[in-house]
This record gives structure tokens, sequence and C-alpha cells, in this order.
């Protein structure tokens, strides 16, 4: 299929609330590889999210000047951040109109776009939409991440859970790759990998480590001088940036060739290696011995005593940090099973400042957090959710949370929401288009829009499947927002006016908004949530930076 028709597909989907997780990983996969997909996307959402969440039956005229409005500080707030402004592709239909017909023309030309959109939005709204045939996309992937322990990608590029054919650049730290016919490859950066099929893998420059069961044999690895082929065993092998390659043969029997050999059935250009046995493979296929020698390469166990070794030293960080003297909400999930959550609720492991934080846990299964050894709630229906009651007033806060988001659905998701939204009540959620959100309410819906907060999209930063550790802070005093994504920050916004942020009776993962018409919009989140915490302050970027790094 022509990849611009399956995302015009796709988006059609996600803005009907009928994708699938399949169509959304593959979404995810081609706005990752065209940055026009990722802007159309966003801009589809944006517009979207105005139309069906904001209006609330607000008159045309609103929406007109919603779009069409300068933006300065006294209209819809100074938007200083990075990615594009809250307005989307409604404003830049007016920016273009502006340029060549003047700005008469160009209000008059969004307006008529503004009706012609709301009529639609109301001709098309969720009751009346007709169901599509959703066509069946075939699953590219080839392989999942199993495990990772400090893993830091090139530049940032931090692969799927799901991977398909494509390349992985590993810096630092471990990972844990099983490939769907059961072999499994482990990884400690800094290396250099192509996963090109089922059976077939290309090391550039590293080490890998693999693991290959039975009815899995021919499963090969090509370096720049050297084909390995298995033949039903465990090996290791590495690649240099001269060209020189070692293997290991740990179990069992491998063949290896010239890499340009293309028969490797005929064993006439090549040499079998049994247990126990190591080869150093020049540029020109030269081989000679090589010692037995494992060390420097990734294991099973060495990923697993990792895993250990930061999931301990969180626990450490972790009862340093419930001293701190800013925190209100700290929980890090860790009590029990789900019969004692469920009685016996959270613990606010926020002692410090003495506030009566009740938690109480509505549905959630626990399942496994970041570590294997560490507890998460999973929020997967629509009735999971934590009913909190926060005293007090903020004028800071910061809110963080670790999170596994596994699905964008098109709606809103909840990380922290109000029962109520009246004024100076926060909102902060993953929004439809996928961004991280601050909303603040106000005493009317032209006002709040105008407080609205937004990040780049977090498919851009952090996959779907993977823990995300999401931040954001308020400051009332200097009137600014800012969004940080796995420690980096990744948008500052100021606001038109600022008050103490009140939060009383609110939910983490889902919305118990006031029940009135029966149709309220579903807010819960689609993954799991293993450590939240609010403080009292909006903590510098460095501070959000070390949280970060202490709970990766």
């Amino acid at each position: 299929m022509d990849r611009r028709k399956e995302f015009e597909r796709l988006l059609q989907s996600a803005l009907s609330g009928s994708l699938s997780r399949q169509d959304a990983l593959r979404a995810q996969e081609l706005m990752r590889a065209d940055r026009e997909f990722l802007e159309e996307w966003v801009d589809h959402f944006r517009l979207d999210s105005i139309l069906q969440e904001e209006l609330d039956g607000a008159a045309i005229v609103d929406l007109v000047d919603l779009v069409s409005s300068s933006g300065g500080p006294g209209e819809v707030g100074l938007r200083e951040r990075r990615g594009e402004d809250v307005r989307g592709g409604l404003a830049r239909q007016a920016a273009r109109a502006s340029q060549t017909s003047g700005l008469k023309w160009a209000l008059a030309g969004v307006c008529v776009l503004a009706a012609g959109l709301l009529l639609m939005f109301v001709w098309q709204s969720p009751r009346t939409r007709p169901v599509t045939k959703q066509l069946p996309v075939p699953d590219e992937t080839i392989a999942m991440i199993a495990q990772t322990s400090g893993d830091v990608w090139r530049e940032d590029n931090v692969p799927p859970m799901k991977l398909p054919p494509g390349r992985l650049q590993l810096d630092s730290g471990f990972a844990e790759i099983r490939v769907y016919n059961g072999v499994t490859l482990f990884l400690e950066g800094p290396v250099d990998l192509d996963l090109l099929s089922l059976d077939r893998a290309h090391l550039r420059e590293g080490k890998l480590r693999a693991s290959v069961p039975d009815g899995a044999e021919g499963f090969s690895v090509t370096t720049d001088s050297v084909r390995l082929v298995d033949r039903g065993t465990e090996f290791a092998i590495s690649s240099a940036a001269d060209g020189v390659s070692k293997i290991h043969v740990i179990d069992g029997l491998v063949d290896v060739f010239p890499k340009d050999v293309g028969n490797t059935s005929d064993n006439e250009f090549g040499k079998s290696l049994v247990e126990g046995e190591s080869v150093e493979v020049g540029p020109t296929f030269g081989l000679r011995e090589a010692s037995f020698d494992l060390f420097g390469f990734p294991s099973a166990s060495a990923i697993d005593e990792s895993v250990s070794a930061r999931y301990r030293r969180w626990q450490q960080w972790s009862e340093e940090f419930s001293r701190r003297s800013d925190l209100v909400v700290y929980f890090n999930f860790e009590e029990g099973d789900k019969q004692l959550l469920s009685r016996q609720g959270v613990t606010n492991l926020a002692t410090v400042q003495g506030l009566e934080v009740k938690a109480t846990v509505v549905g959630c299964e626990v399942v496994p957090g970041r570590w294997p050894q560490k507890q998460a709630l999973g929020f997967y229906n629509t009735t999971d959710r934590i009913r909190v009651r926060v005293p007090g007033r903020y004028p800071q806060l910061t809110f963080a949370c670790w999170v596994r988001v596994d699905e964008l659905r098109g709606v809103n998701q909840a990380l922290l929401l109000t029962d109520v939204f009246d004024s100076w009540r926060p909102h902060w959620q993953i929004a439809r288009q996928g961004d991280l959100k601050l909303g603040i309410g106000q005493s009317s819906v032209k006002l709040s829009r105008q407080m609205q907060t937004g990040s780049t999209p977090l498919v851009s930063l952090s996959p779907l499947g993977r823990w995300t550790h999401l931040a954001t802070t308020y400051d009332s005093q200097s009137k600014t927002v800012r969004h940080f994504v796995n420690g980096t920050q990744t948008a500052w916004n100021r606001l038109p006016r600022a008050e103490p942020l009140r939060i009383g009776a609110a939910e983490i993962g889902n919305w118990l908004r006031p029940r009135k018409t029966g149709d309220e919009p579903i807010r819960n989140l689609d993954g799991r949530i293993d450590e939240f915490v609010l403080l009292s302050t909006a903590l510098h970027p460095e501070e959000i930076q070390e949280i970060f790094e202490a709970g990766r």
C-alpha cells in the first residue's frame, strides 16, 4: 500500500476513535520515518481537539476568534515553545491567506472554513459517524525488546518495543532482543546492528551474544569480514572498525564463510567451529585461532545483574527522596498485592509536610514496573483509577510520574485530573494528539483555552510501550509552565495570568467527572504507572534530569 494512502487511512481511523493497537504502532513507525506525517497528525488532532472538546456549545464567533486571534498575551497567551502553535492548521490557513489577499480576506476565509468545519463536526459527531471497514495491515515487525538496563541510544533514537527490520545503535547499557523465531540477542553498547529479517542480522560494529533454540537453526550474522551461520548453538561475535571480527562458540556448532559467499550449504569456502573454539577473522577472511575469552560480551546474567543493581539503587534513592520537605504526594506502588491495595489504598510516602492525602485504588491490575522486581498499577479498563484528595493551594507545583503508554486511542488520557474543572484546578494529561498537556480551569471555556499548554508529541520522543518519565512544572509567580520528557525540557509556556492551583478531589489515570448527560468523555489511561510525584515547588530542569537518571 502507498505510504501516503496508508497514513491517511490510519489518521481517519484515529480521528474516528477506531484505531487499533497494531494500527497505532504502524502510524508511529510512519511518523518516525517522515516528519511531514508527524506534523500533519498533530495538526489534525489539535483541530479535532478544539472542535470536540473545547467548544462545548460555544458560538461560531468563539471558534473564529480562536483561530484568527493574533495570539497576544491579552488574547490567547504567548506560546513560547518548541513545536507549533496550538491553533494548528487553521492558523496556518489564515497566515497563508493573509500573505496573498490581505487580513480582511484572510479573516473572512477563516470564518468560512471554521463554519464549515463546525458543521462537519456536528454532522459527523461520534454518535453518527459511519463505521468504516478496517482493512488488515500486515505486521512488519520481526522482533521485540524483552529487557533493557541503562540503555542510551544514539541521538536519542529510542526504538519501539516491537521492532521492524532496521538499524539499532546502542551507545551504552544493555538490551535483550527476542526475534520472533526464538533467537535471543544480547547487546551491550556501544553496538551498531542491522536487524535484516527473522533469520539475518548484520553487525556493523560492537559485540553481541546469540542464543539459538531448536527450530531456528540457520540464523546468520554478518560483519564486514565474515558470515556466521548457526547450526543450533550459542555464540558470541564482535566486529571492529578495522574490519577484524572475533567469534566464540559457547555451545554447539557454527559455520563461518567469507562475507560474500552465497551458498552457505557448501562448506568448500568455510570452516566449522565447535563448542569452545574461537577464531579471529581479518578483512580478507584470514582465519587464525584466538583465545576463548567472553570478557566484555553481554549475557543474560550480565543484564539481570545490571537490572537488579539499578533497582536497588532506585530503592535507596526513593527512600531518601521521600524525606524531601516539599513533597506533597509520593506513590511508588511497592506495598503489596491487588487485594491489599484495594482494601488499604496506596501509601503516601510524603510524610514531612504532614498532609493527610487519601488514596483509594479502584480496579487496576498489579503488573511489573520498570524492572521485573518492581510493581506498577495497570490502567486498561474504563473503571481503573486511583482516587485521591489533596488539600491546599499551591503557588508552585511539579507533577511527575513514570508511565508506560501502551496505546494512543485518539482521546485524552488522564495522568491527574481534578473532579471539577473550575477556576485554578489543574488537568494533567496526555492529549489526544499525543503531547503532554496541562490545562488550568477558568471561569469560561474561552478563558480556559488560553491556559492550555502542550509539549512536543510523545511518539517522537519515546515510543509506545516504553517506560517514560513525564514531568510538568507550574510557577504562578513567573507565569510559566514547563514540560519534560525523559529528563529533557520539551516545551516552555508563558501564561497570560496565574494564581495558586487547587487540587482537592482528583483521580490518577482516569476522570470521575460529575455525571450529567450520560455521555461524558472517557479519559482512562491505557498503560501503566509505577511512580507518581507531586511537589510544592517548581523544580529546576537539572533536578528533573536527576530524578530521571535515578529511575531509568
